[in-house]
């Protein structure tokens, strides 16, 4: 073997054992998004549960029987089914941004729909006291609240492992490697509070690899 086959050898067995490493790496991190994802889905499952109890315990009190009360349960009641079906979705591949994307709207819209529901129950909470419906629904919404922060908790790991993935697929070289594989940058969750929300933007695919 002449001296430049021993250089095209040992460069093509170099190039050989950093792509392995490359790709070990993208998977390891995109694993650990993956694996995160858990603690997120959990406190999605207790929220939405909350929303569906919450609008159960109010629907047939004499307090919300007017078009202001109906219309707002059943925005609630309507947000949570979408919710759900999205979180569904997102459970079974959190690596699709389609799944995250969808899920982060449908969170966006339960909240919206929480929110007029709260100032209703302040508002017409001594109407709701007789029969203790009342501090039960606040009860249910401080437990929201508690939901919510544990949430952001889990949503914060989940975005951190999502955003070294996504500094991993963009360095150079390894780029290379990751479009040749199919991988793609991830998609962080968006906070249910848009005003909240500093990791709303610029979500991005969160692709398999071919």
């Amino acid at each position: 073997m002449s001296h430049g086959q021993n250089i095209l050898f040992a460069v093509a067995a170099l190039l050989v054992f950093w792509g392995v490493g490359a790709y070990n790496r993208l998977v390891r991190l995109r694993g650990a998004a993956v694996a995160v994802w858990a603690p997120i889905d959990a406190q999605l499952r207790r929220r939405q549960a909350l929303a569906f109890e919450l609008a159960g315990l109010l629907a047939p009190q004499p307090a919300m029987d007017d078009a202001v009360g109906r219309a707002t349960l059943q925005a609630l009641a309507a947000a949570t089914r979408q919710a759900q079906a999205a979180a569904d979705h997102a459970l079974v591949r959190p690596s699709r941004a389609e799944a995250i994307q969808s899920l982060g709207l449908a969170e966006q819209v339960l909240e919206a729909a929480l929110r007029p529901l709260r100032a209703l129950i302040e508002s017409r909470e001594a109407q709701l006291e007789g029969d203790e419906t009342g501090p039960r629904a606040q009860a249910l919404l401080q437990a929201l609240r508690e939901a919510e922060t544990q949430l952001a908790f889990a949503r914060g790991l989940f975005n951190e492992a999502v955003e070294a993935f996504n500094a991993a697929v963009h360095e150079l070289p390894t780029r290379l490697l990751a479009r040749r594989f199919g991988f793609q940058p991830a998609a962080t969750l968006p906070s249910a509070a848009p005003e909240r929300s500093a990791d709303a933007q610029g979500v991005l695919p969160f692709g398999d690899p071919a």
